[in-house]
């Protein structure tokens, strides 16, 4: 009964929210063991945290810019898997993740380059945004004068401003990302020819796109925000050492506001680490179902996809 395939219809957010709970707990295991990769990959980038501080800058550099480039691609890597397994649960067929794996190989080049653009162009944006967000303030300031600004009032506008920045770029480019994965996954697509294919699918329908994909995004990161809260009282009741109040050592785990010098590790912080490691592990494959059922949902809306695969099956 488990491996029942989702029905193909268009689906509301309740439906789409429904579906991917229901995925996940039917192949958790197969899912989970896919995710793990991240957390592993993870693991050794913390270890490398703790390690680098004897040497000099140069080598710290090189260190690191080797080390996020392959922590990118292991996390490409694994959504790639993640993407071919919702695939296979959204179909109702049974999820083998040394197929799936495969499946995703010959596809990493362009998923990675292409996220690496897509994310250089997203940083550009928010970078050119902040300076001009910082020379209207500065202009804004000289004009009326220091003396007339209320302090207050100003830095909740800046917060409000600069959160909405943030949330508008975010909410234009994830949708960009999600869509291109898929088609080049999915559809065996080209790079180039991935990025053209997540623009029509997503034209005529941005807001609700926009709107799904931020919801989806949220989603994991309150369940994450919980189990946190959640691991930190368990915590705050061991009275291990370096544990603070529940609201310090929930903003430590959330904010990763965790030590990263050796001297000053502890076994509490040693466990919030891998608490963090184990919760993003495991919301990792939500938002992974949620973009894929919204990809296949987008292709039954615009281009009757279920009606394709159902003329297939006859």
């Amino acid at each position: 009964m488990n491996n029942e395939p989702q029905k193909l219809r268009p689906m509301g957010f309740g439906d789409l929210l429904d579906a991917i709970f229901s995925l996940y707990r039917a192949h958790f295991l197969p899912f989970l063991t896919i995710a793990s990769g991240y957390f592993v990959a993870m693991l050794i980038v913390i270890s490398i945290v703790f390690l680098d501080d004897s040497v000099g800058r140069g080598a710290k550099i090189a260190i690191w810019i080797s080390t996020v480039s392959i922590i990118f691609g292991v996390s490409i890597f694994v959504v790639s898997g993640l993407m071919f397994a919702s695939t296979e649960a959204y179909f109702g067929r049974n999820i083998r993740v040394r197929a799936v794996l495969r499946q995703a190989m010959p596809r990493f080049l362009p998923c990675f380059v292409g996220s690496l653009l897509i994310g250089l162009v997203a940083f550009l944006c928010g970078f050119l945004a902040n300076i001009l967000f910082i020379v209207l303030i500065d202009s804004y300031i000289s004009t009326v004068g220091v003396g007339n600004v209320n302090v207050l009032l100003l830095n909740f506008t800046l917060g409000l401003l600069f959160a909405i920045m943030i949330v508008s770029i975010v909410g234009f480019f994830l949708p960009y990302w999600s869509f291109f994965l898929s088609t080049v996954l999915l559809e065996e697509r080209s790079m180039r020819a991935g990025l053209r294919r997540s623009r029509e699918l997503i034209r005529g329908r941005r807001w609700r796109v926009i709107g799904t994909i931020l919801a989806i995004f949220l989603l994991p990161f309150a369940i994450g925000f919980v189990l946190r809260a959640v691991f930190a009282f368990l915590l705050i009741l061991t009275g291990l050492e370096g544990v603070g109040s529940l609201l310090d050592t929930v903003r430590w785990m959330s904010l990763w506001e965790l030590p990263t010098n050796l001297a000053e590790l502890r076994l509490s912080y040693v466990l919030m680490y891998l608490i963090n490691l184990g919760v993003d592990t495991f919301t990792i494959p939500i938002w992974v179902i949620g973009c894929t059922l919204l990809y296949f949902d987008q292709r039954i809306r615009k281009e009757g996809f279920n009606i394709e695969m159902n003329v297939h099956v006859a």
